[in-house]
């Protein structure tokens, strides 16, 4: 039903001389310019929730210069349960909530304390009467920006940028060997029979990875890398044996490239960037391993020992703004 009250969670959108240009002339007309889609605002209309200069309307309404639409938000049932989780907030607004996922914590998994309960926890705290809606996964060891929508309305809006890849999600990672170049991969991939590799197969799906090569390190020996990012030497803690060991490593110059062999070569690691234009199941991890290039520590694609992590982590996101139109840039640096 609808509210006799706004709230700061309303989508409102005034009809501007450029939208009179563009020939919007109805309410619908109006929607569709805006990437509203038409499954959600259906349910809207028939909840009486979408207003036009606080009246209820209908698509076929016409509409003026200078008009208001408004679009309200039905309440909902937080659909987890809440658990007290510390969360690191990266970027907030009226229909998105960005963090940055530490590694070792799943998205949304049953049976078990996910992220998504800790969002609810924080949807409750801060009376956001939603369910949980992620619009992005990464696995337990994967960390940096994890997108959730606000409402079914956002979901849709920012789901549909995604399919259409206007909605830009950048990765950084280091892969074993030297790769120094710039490429589109195309490739098809499908569930293995043991249900838990991902394989390129003429069967699978199609997905897209644009990599950059970024750098070329020698880890020195007995230590491990700390970061994607190659920039500053750190302490981290050793997962399987629990020692302190002092991160380091040194990049190596393009003349020591050339004097080097392929078996010296192969000792080395890449930092590199990543865009992803599809989102498959371990996308990142399979297809640099199918170009000979497995991240490092990546024991399910690599030849690297169980327990230890693989580096990856989603670093950025650019998307266009459901409310102002303008683009966004949130980093996880």
């Amino acid at each position: 039903m609808s509210r006799k009250t706004y709230r700061s969670d309303d989508v409102c959108f005034l009809l501007r001389p450029d939208d009179v240009m563009a020939g919007i002339e109805t309410v619908g007309a109006w929607l569709d310019a805006k990437h509203m889609a038409r499954s959600v605002m259906k349910t809207l209309f028939q909840e009486k929730l979408v207003l036009l200069n606080g009246k209820k309307t209908n698509p076929k309404e016409s509409v003026e210069l200078n008009d208001e639409l408004r679009l309200q938000m039905p309440k909902e049932k937080i659909d987890h349960d809440p658990v007290p989780m510390e969360l690191v907030i990266l970027y907030e607004d009226e229909d998105l909530l960005i963090l940055d996922k530490p590694v070792g914590i799943t998205v949304n998994s049953k049976g078990q304390v996910s992220l998504a309960n800790g969002v609810a926890q924080y949807f409750k705290d801060n009376g956001i009467k939603r369910k949980v809606r992620f619009l992005n996964r990464l696995d337990r060891d994967t960390s940096g920006c994890i997108v959730i929508a606000k409402s079914a309305l956002a979901q849709s809006f920012y789901q549909q940028q995604i399919e259409d890849q206007r909605f830009e999600k950048w990765y950084a990672t280091v892969v074993q060997g030297v790769l120094l170049d710039t490429n589109i991969v195309d490739l098809p991939m499908k569930r293995g029979e043991d249900g838990i590799h991902y394989e390129v197969r003429e069967d699978g799906k199609p997905t897209r990875t644009v990599y950059n090569g970024t750098g070329v390190f020698e880890e020195v020996e007995g230590v491990q890398l700390g970061d994607a990012s190659g920039n500053q030497p750190s302490d981290v803690t050793d997962g399987q044996f629990g020692d302190v060991v002092a991160t380091s490593y040194r990049e190596v110059s393009a003349d020591e490239l050339a004097t080097m062999t392929e078996a010296d070569k192969a000792k080395l690691v890449s930092t590199v960037d990543i865009r992803l234009y599809t989102g498959k199941t371990h996308q990142i991890r399979v297809a640099m391993a199918h170009l000979g290039h497995p991240l490092v520590g990546d024991a399910l694609y690599g030849n690297e020992r169980a327990g230890r992590t693989y580096e990856l982590r989603a670093r950025r996101v650019v998307f266009t703004s459901l409310r102002t139109g303008q683009i966004v840039t949130v980093s996880a640096d």
